[in-house]
């Protein structure tokens, strides 16, 4: 079942599963962080009105209709966005017959149209700026209500985003271990952290799985990925005892759970090699300057040697 409704803080007309209203059916839960094709998606699959576990926020809605299907819903709220798209029947007769009415609407703007145009002209343009007016709303209700939620952010500043110096030392993706151990080291630092939670946080997913997968695509390359696992077992390098490892389950915390992070961060890095596989013989056929495996490998290793003091200091097991 589908529902037909108006979130009242924007005047918004939607279609939503029946199952996100509650039980007197005056406010709804939806997504506000999706886009409109994720929360399309969304609606058309019935899903349950939560992430990973976490309710979404609940909106004040006015419901219209309910129907049985989705094709139904969205006819239906066809139907009635052009019902109040349209003007009120007989205002454009008493405007041209009484000139009461015109003055009555005149008098609602501080400016006066020139007398050149009819009365039918200065219906329409009037007509207009309601619409504009009308929009206006919309468009503020909805802004503040997605800055109340905290689901966007505010112009960016030098405590709210990371500065593009900062952006700079962590070099993301992470392609060496050189790079990693600088990224260690800054990460150390509290507002560093803070600014790249933050960073990180805006990576956004539908679930938990895309969630973590775009963080952990966005911070390391799939080279330097596949020489860890999380626990270190076969001469893997020990992920979970990395400050980045932390980030990233802080980062994700707004969507995701701490055991489903963790899991989702196994699972990527062990499928690690499966993704190299399927994309070598892409990145061979470039041309003869492609970096083939071999070289990719030489880089790795070259940098592990380099930076040997840090794994040392860090005291990792190598099992």
């Amino acid at each position: 079942m589908y529902a037909v409704i108006t979130l009242q803080d924007s005047k918004d007309l939607k279609v939503i599963p029946t199952k996100w209203l509650n039980e007197r059916k005056t406010q709804c839960r939806m997504p506000a962080f999706m886009s409109q094709e994720k929360l399309t998606e969304a609606v058309k699959n019935n899903i349950e009105h939560s992430t990973g576990g976490i309710p979404w926020g609940m909106f004040d809605i006015q419901v219209h209709a309910e129907c049985g299907t989705f094709e139904q819903a969205k006819e239906k709220q066809e139907v009635i966005r052009k019902q109040n798209e349209r003007p009120a029947a007989g205002i454009s007769g008493i405007h041209k017959k009484n000139k009461l009415e015109d003055s009555l609407i005149m008098s609602k703007y501080p400016f006066q149209l020139p007398n050149a145009f009819s009365s039918g002209d200065k219906e329409k343009i009037f007509q207009m700026l309601e619409e504009i007016k009308s929009s206006v709303q919309e468009n503020t209700a909805m802004l503040r209500k997605l800055i109340k939620d905290n689901q966007i952010s505010e112009a960016p500043s030098s405590t709210s985003m990371p500065s593009r110096d900062t952006m700079s030392n962590l070099n993301l993706p992470l392609k060496t271990f050189a790079d990693l151990f600088r990224a260690e080291n800054e990460l150390k630092k509290p507002t560093t952290r803070k600014k790249y939670v933050q960073h990180l946080s805006s990576c956004g997913g539908f679930n938990p799985k895309d969630v973590v997968k775009n963080i952990m695509q966005h911070v390391l390359t799939d080279d330097l990925a596949k020489e860890f696992n999380w626990t270190g077992r076969c001469d893997k390098k020990r992920f979970s005892e990395l400050n980045l490892a932390e980030v990233i389950n802080e980062a994700a915390s707004k969507l995701v759970s701490r055991g489903e992070c963790e899991t989702e961060i196994k699972k990527y890095l062990s499928y690690t090699a499966d993704r190299l596989s399927r994309k070598r013989p892409r990145d061979l056929g470039n041309g003869p300057e492609a970096e083939s495996p071999n070289e990719i490998s030489h880089t790795l290793f070259d940098s592990a040697i380099q930076t040997n003091v840090f794994w040392s200091g860090l005291a990792l097991p190598h099992k």
